[in-house]
């Protein structure tokens, strides 16, 4: 039992980081290709997807993962239309309200925006299989994933001279119909006539607080980097994007592991302790993790940090070690966040989200006014220290509950019994 956890660990983890090397790769082709600002309005395309794409994942795959893991495989196949349909309702929605801002923007963002309308749906349903079957086979959602690489890898180097943002925009979401295609090929046992929106019903509390979650972490996000820029200069702004760069692989293996410990942590929802203990190692482990990749950044030759980053390596390098500890400390509260999902705690989570907004907000940009970069990342680690304990707390309270919860968005009341498919 422990090496096939283990197995499926490995593979979960693959998979996320599958998933960021595609986008990785796209941005790399795409800056290669276009001139600044043609690769700037790409990236708007790309701002547009996570924000679509993460909106979807809080209504379809999170209460997927948080209400359904703790059941049956027959269960959670038997939801996979209704999965399914919503994607396509909430798709249409999406591409909709893309093609309508791209047509009020001027110039190549909204050209670019308008390319993406279209394919947005298949990009969607392509993170809606990797959902479907991130819990009981994760080597598939890994070849859907690795579908929609080597589609990227084929389609983008064809791009013809003199093409702007909107081809590759249009080209990356073509892209991800070869991860669709093997999800139809490896989920057609569980395939069935999909509903529009029964899923959104049966998980509207749970969804609905996710995305709330999900809006507040952009928009405190957002804020506190225009903030930085703001009351820091450019300059201090550059160096914090280049230590986030480096650190990058953490949040890939953070997700990874999310995703992972999520399904794990409601299978043992009913044992208090070992659920503890679960969540307990995760967060030493992966603290353990990001203190040995500060380590590395800190003995990172100047050569290789300036062929990395340019001139901006000079001023990131001295933040190597306040945003390493800020990561460890982040690492610590990873543990306590996915045993809320674990036990479909959706009222706790919201309201933890909602507790770190001061500690996010106040603490990175006070600590900008008072000492720029270095202040920022010292200010930013205070602030996850705050959320290790907010978190923590909430996971307690939410043990205290059970996995029944109060009623008002636990798992096992929010999530009905699967419809016949």
């Amino acid at each position: 039992m422990a090496t096939l956890a283990n197995r499926r660990r490995f593979l979960v983890v693959a998979d996320q980081g599958i998933s960021t090397l595609s986008n990785v790769v796209v941005a790399v082709i795409v800056a290669r290709s276009l001139p600044a600002d043609g690769f700037g309005a790409f990236g708007v395309v790309n701002v547009a997807y996570l924000l679509v794409a993460g909106t979807g994942r809080a209504l379809l795959g999170e209460p997927l993962l948080s209400s359904y893991s703790h059941r049956g495989r027959a269960d959670r196949e038997a939801v996979v239309p209704d999965l399914l349909g919503a994607c396509l309702t909430f798709a249409g929605v999406g591409a909709a309200a893309v093609a309508v801002i791209g047509a009020l923007v001027p110039g190549g963002a909204g050209s670019a925006l308008l390319g993406l309308a279209p394919v947005l749906p298949l990009m969607l349903v392509q993170d809606a299989w990797r959902y479907a079957f991130i819990v009981d086979r994760p080597a598939a959602a890994l070849a859907v994933d690795l579908g929609w690489l080597a589609g990227v890898g084929a389609v983008l180097p064809l791009a013809p001279p003199g093409v702007g943002a909107q081809w590759y925009a249009v080209a990356w979401g073509l892209a991800s119909g070869v991860g669709v295609a093997i999800g139809v090929v490896l989920g057609r046992d569980c395939m069935g006539r999909p509903h529009l929106w029964r899923w959104f019903v049966t998980t509207r509390e749970m969804g609905s607080r996710f995305v709330g979650e999900f809006v507040t972490g952009q928009a405190v996000g957002q804020l506190v980097l225009g903030g930085l820029g703001a009351i820091a200069g450019l300059g201090a702004l550059g160096a914090v994007r280049a230590a986030q760069v480096f650190y990058g692989p953490l949040n890939t293996l953070h997700a990874g592991i999310y995703l992972a410990l999520v399904p794990e942590g409601a299978q043992v929802a009913g044992r208090p302790d070992r659920l503890h203990r679960m969540m307990l190692a995760a967060s030493v482990g992966l603290a353990g993790v990001a203190l040995a990749w500060m380590v590395v950044g800190l003995l990172l030759p100047d050569r290789v940090g300036t062929s990395l980053f340019g001139a901006t390596w000079a001023d990131a390098e001295e933040l190597m070690l306040p945003m390493g500890l800020a990561m460890v400390a982040g690492s610590a509260a990873t543990g306590g966040f996915a045993g809320v999902r674990s036990l479909g705690a959706a009222r706790e989570s919201l309201r933890a989200r909602l507790q770190t907004v001061p500690a996010q907000l106040g603490l990175p940009l006070g600590g900008a006014a008072a000492g720029a970069g270095q202040g920022y990342a010292a200010g930013f680690g205070l602030a996850n220290v705050v959320s290790v304990a907010i978190w923590w707390s909430a996971f307690r309270r939410a043990m205290r509950h059970g996995p029944a919860g109060d009623g008002a968005g636990h798992r096992t009341r929010s999530a009905p019994a699967a419809p016949v498919a």
